[in-house]
Formats: C-alpha cells, sequence, structure tokens
C-alpha cells in the first residue's frame, strides 16, 4: 500500500504536549485523492521494552493507517489484535525504517492495512528505548455512492435511488420538480417529459447527483415498410401505444405486404401486451378483418383495449413488449 504520509510534527521533549505543528494535514484533497479521518492520536512517553496501548474501531471495511513520530532513531514494533484477543497483523519497525523530515526536525513512519475489516481493534508499541512519540490512526474515508447516475422513467411512475456507505442523513431535492419530485426517501416521481437534476447532500456536505429523463408513458416503434421485409412475408406491427383520456389502451398497427399477393382479409387477429417482467397487460383479438393491401405497399389501423378488459390498468408501455398473430388471406 501507498505510504499516507499527510502529518508532519515537531516534538518538544520538555513538556508532555502535543504540539499542533501539522505541516499537511489540512484536510483539503483534489477530487482524485482519497480523504481520511483520525480516529485518535495520542502523545506520550515510552519505557523501554514497555507496552503501550490504545483501543480503536473501524466503523466499515476500509483503508487504515497507524502512524509514529519520535524525536529519535529507535527500534519499535506495532501489534493489532482483534477484539477477540487474536494478532491482526504486526510490524517490527528498524530505526533505519524510520524517515527525517526536515521541515518538523522528527522521525516518522507509517504502518498501512488495506481494507481492514470493521470491528474494535486494540494497537500495542513497544519501543527499544525510553523516548517521547506521537501514535495514532487514520482510517481512509469511504466517501458516499449514489445508486444511479442517471435513469429514464415513464410519466406517472416512480424510480428508489438509493445512497450508499454513508449513515449521515441524506437530503433529497430535484432541480425541476415540474419535470420529477422526489421524496425525503429517495423516491423519484415523473410528473410530465424533460429532464431533471436529483441531488442527494450528506450532513457533511458530499453532494451526489442523478441525471433523470421523463419520457411519455407511450410504446413506439419505428414503421416498417414492405421493403424491409424478405419477399414472401406479412409483417403486422404495432408501432404505437398509449392509454386515452378513458383509461383504454390505444394501439396503432400496420400490416406491411410483401407476399407477393393482394391481401384481402385479416383473421384472427391478435395482440397481447406485456410488461418488462412478462405480465400480460391486455390482449385484443379480432376475427376477421377485411382490407385491400396490395404487394409492397402497407395498411394502417388502430385497435383499443377497453380500460375494462385490461388487466392491468396503468402499466408502463415505454418498456412493454407486444406479440401479435393471425392469418391473413390474399387473391394471386
Amino acid at each position: 500500500m501507498k505510504s499516507k504520509h499527510t502529518k508532519l510534527y515537531s516534538l518538544v521533549l520538555t513538556v508532555l504536549l502535543c504540539l499542533t505543528t501539522i505541516l499537511a494535514n489540512n484536510n483539503v484533497c483534489s477530487a482524485a485523492e482519497p480523504e481520511y479521518t483520525n480516529l485518535f492520536e495520542e502523545y506520550g512517553t515510552a519505557t523501554a521494552n514497555t507496552e503501550n496501548s490504545y483501543n480503536f474501531t473501524v466503523n466499515m471495511n476500509t483503508n487504515v493507517f497507524l502512524y509514529v513520530y519520535v524525536p529519535i532513531e529507535t527500534d519499535c514494533c506495532i501489534a493489532i489484535y482483534t477484539s477477540s484477543g487474536d494478532l491482526y497483523g504486526s510490524k517490527n519497525i528498524s530505526s533505519y525504517d524510520f524517515s527525517w523530515s526536515d521541515q518538523s526536525s522528527v522521525y516518522y513512519y507509517d504502518y498501512g492495512c488495506s481494507n481492514m475489516p470493521s470491528g474494535d481493534y486494540t494497537a500495542k508499541i513497544t519501543f527499544d528505548t525510553d523516548t517521547e512519540y506521537i501514535f495514532g490512526v487514520d482510517v481512509e474515508k469511504i466517501l458516499a455512492t449514489i445508486s444511479d447516475s442517471s435513469a429514464t422513467i415513464s410519466v406517472g411512475f416512480t424510480k428508489k435511488l438509493k445512497v450508499d456507505n454513508t449513515k449521515e442523513k441524506v437530503t433529497w431535492s430535484s432541480s425541476k420538480k415540474s419535470v420529477a419530485t422526489v421524496s425525503s426517501k429517495g423516491v423519484v416521481t415523473a410528473k410530465k417529459a424533460g429532464t431533471t437534476t436529483i441531488t442527494a447532500k450528506t450532513k457533511s456536505g458530499q453532494k451526489l447527483t442523478c441525471k433523470i429523463t421523463v419520457k411519455a408513458n407511450t410504446y413506439k416503434e419505428t414503421k416498417i415498410s414492405a421493403k424491409n421485409l424478405y419477399y414472401g412475408k406479412c409483417i403486422l406491427q404495432a408501432y404505437n401505444a398509449s392509454y386515452n383520456s378513458k383509461g383504454d389502451l390505444v394501439v396503432k398497427c400496420r400490416i406491411a405486404n410483401n407476399s407477393g399477393y393482394k391481401i384481402v382479409s385479416l383473421k384472427n387477429l391478435k395482440l397481447t401486451f406485456k410488461t418488462d417482467t412478462g405480465k400480460t397487460i391486455g390482449t385484443c383479438s379480432i376475427k376477421s378483418k377485411k382490407v385491400s393491401i396490395a404487394h409492397g405497399a402497407t395498411k394502417d389501423f388502430t385497435l383499443t383495449i377497453k380500460k375494462s378488459q385490461l388487466k392491468i390498468k396503468k402499466a408502463d408501455l415505454r418498456n412493454a413488449t407486444y406479440t401479435p398473430s393471425g392469418t391473413y388471406e390474399y387473391y394471386y
């Protein structure tokens, strides 16, 4: 693990105080750099070959750094124990392992533990000589994340957004409430077609955003033409479906004819719409329909599934699918 040396201290040996000569720990990080939280920092006077114990808690799996500052070169050992007393890790540090800071006139060493599990720990540090020291523990902050950076929702429907990796209170807001609103629980409700930005702000000030695009609750396909089909084929397409003011499902259909013959009627015509999870929204059936569609031509018509016949009265049509079936009669 890369050493995280962000703090430099001056030790004044004539007083038992930890001076605040901090040259680099100003808590300002660029976006690409990790941030850290100090769990504890203690000033002490060590007696040679005597353990000095410190308890600390890691709240979530993260990178942990134990650091020690001394005014003289010395050998020492850092040992970490779990709450059950098991040895988690240890490091024998030679006097040659310490780095010297010209700015602070102090020797320092960082001991890193990658992805340390959450839990209670005891750190014990032992020096080979009598010395004054500063000992502390920093943990890398696990920044909060949002479940979606962008999402598309149909008008009248909702999407739940979630903020992970934080126990802080989260405040939600929408940049354009006329397009979509958001509840205190992160539930986004689509109001009308357009775009808006949903912002989740943690108590500590971290802002997370999700771009929401709201589209009309309409099923759409690009209309096919007869020339798109192989010769000998005839296709029934539903290219548009939406609810009318009464709650009926209105389906706009097209027959594209590349059969080589003139089609004069449709038999046992059936369209079944389903949700993206496979549940049936509704089915429209016609036993017989007279038409006149020449070879190479198309014919558009509209079918309606009454609200009373719908198995799902309000479905997300934008993400729906349909299955067509039926036969046709033609003249040679």
